[in-house]
C-alpha cells in the first residue's frame, strides 16, 4: 500500500481557501460546520474505546477528514489511519486539509464500505455517522470486523434523532428549525434511531456487547457556530421540506435565519442543545471468530 504523502504546511486554511466551488460546496460547509460542533465529542469518545499512539486505523466514510484528523492526533507519527470515501471530491478536499495540517499518517482511499478491498489487519475500525448511510449495517460492520487483529476495536458514533432539539428558555427561530427539519424527516422516513440501535448492529455482526457514551453538541451566545449548522441542515433539506410541502424559501428566510437565532440567544441567554449522538465501542473476541449473525 503507498505511503501518504509528507506534508509541510501546519496551519489550518480558511473556508474560503478550501471549499469547492461545485455542487458538494454546500455540503462541504454542512461538514465543517457539523465537525466544529461534534469534534469534542468523537475525540473524548475515540479516547474512551482505547486508541492510543502507533495503531493502524481504518476509518469508514471519512468525508472531509475530521475524524482521521482526530485519529491521526491520537495514534502519532508512529500510527497509520487509512480513510475511506466514497466521494472523489470529498478526498480531495480532505487530502488538502491534511496537506496544511501537516499529517503525514493519512492515506485516503476512494471505495464503498459494502465493498472495501483492504489488506489488515487493522487496530481499530472507527466511523461517525456513516451506518445509518448502509444498506446491509450488520453485515457491512461483520466484514469491516474481519480486517482487525485479535482484539481489535470496534467503534462508531451515530446521532438520536427522536431526541428534540431544544433551547431553554425557548427560542422561536430554534423551534422553527426543528419543526421543518422534524416534519421532513418524518415525510421521508430518515431513520431516527440509529443510536440507539447500534447494541443491535453491534450483536447482529457477532460482535460482544458494546461500552456506550452519550452527549449533545451543547451552546449559547452570539459567536455560538450551531446556529450556521442548523441553517446548512435545513439548506440540505429543503428539497424535501418543499417537495412535501411544508415551507418554502420565502418562509425558511435562510439568508437571515442564523441572524434571527443570534438576536433571540442574546435577548433570551438560551442555551441550546443539539441533536445527541450515542458512541458504542467494543473488542472482537480472541481468534478473532465471529459469531454468526442471527437470520
Amino acid at each position: 500500500m503507498a505511503k501518504a504523502v509528507r506534508y509541510v504546511t501546519k496551519s489550518e486554511p480558511s473556508l474560503a481557501t478550501l471549499l469547492p466551488a461545485d455542487r458538494v460546496r454546500q455540503e462541504s460547509l454542512r461538514l465543517l460546520l457539523q465537525a466544529a460542533l461534534y469534534d469534542p465529542l468523537t475525540s473524548r469518545f475515540l479516547l474512551n474505546t482505547g486508541l492510543h499512539e502507533g495503531m493502524r486505523v481504518l476509518d469508514i466514510g471519512s468525508g472531509l477528514g475530521s475524524v482521521s484528523l482526530l485519529v491521526s492526533e491520537i495514534v502519532g507519527p508512529q500510527g497509520e489511519v487509512i480513510a475511506v470515501e466514497c466521494s472523489p471530491a470529498m478526498i480531495d478536499f480532505a487530502t488538502r486539509r491534511v496537506r496544511n495540517a501537516g499529517r503525514t499518517n493519512i492515506q485516503f482511499v476512494l471505495g464503498e464500505a459494502e465493498s472495501l478491498q483492504l489488506d489488515g489487519p487493522f487496530d481499530a475500525v472507527v466511523g461517525r455517522f456513516v451506518l445509518r448511510e448502509l444498506d446491509n449495517r450488520a453485515g457491512t460492520l461483520e466484514k469491516l470486523a474481519r480486517l482487525l487483529r485479535p482484539g481489535g476495536i470496534v467503534a462508531f458514533q451515530e446521532k438520536v434523532l427522536t431526541v428534540p432539539i431544544t433551547a431553554v428558555p425557548p427560542m422561536p427561530a430554534v423551534e422553527k428549525a426543528r419543526s421543518w427539519m422534524d416534519q421532513a424527516r418524518g415525510r421521508a422516513r430518515v431513520e431516527l434511531e440509529m443510536g440507539a440501535k447500534l447494541p443491535q448492529i453491534f450483536a447482529a455482526a457477532g460482535l460482544p456487547a458494546p461500552n456506550l457514551r452519550f452527549e449533545a453538541p451543547i451552546g449559547n451566545g452570539n459567536d455560538w457556530v450551531g446556529y450556521d449548522y442548523l441553517v446548512e441542515m435545513l439548506r440540505g433539506m429543503l428539497p424535501a421540506i418543499q417537495l412535501y410541502g411544508i415551507a418554502n424559501e420565502r418562509e425558511l428566510k435562510l439568508d437571515t435565519l442564523a441572524g434571527e437565532m443570534r438576536s433571540e440567544a442574546t435577548k433570551t441567554g438560551s442555551v441550546i442543545m443539539l441533536t445527541p449522538c450515542i458512541g458504542a465501542w467494543t473488542t472482537t473476541p480472541a481468534g478473532n471468530r465471529r459469531r454468526r449473525r442471527h437470520s
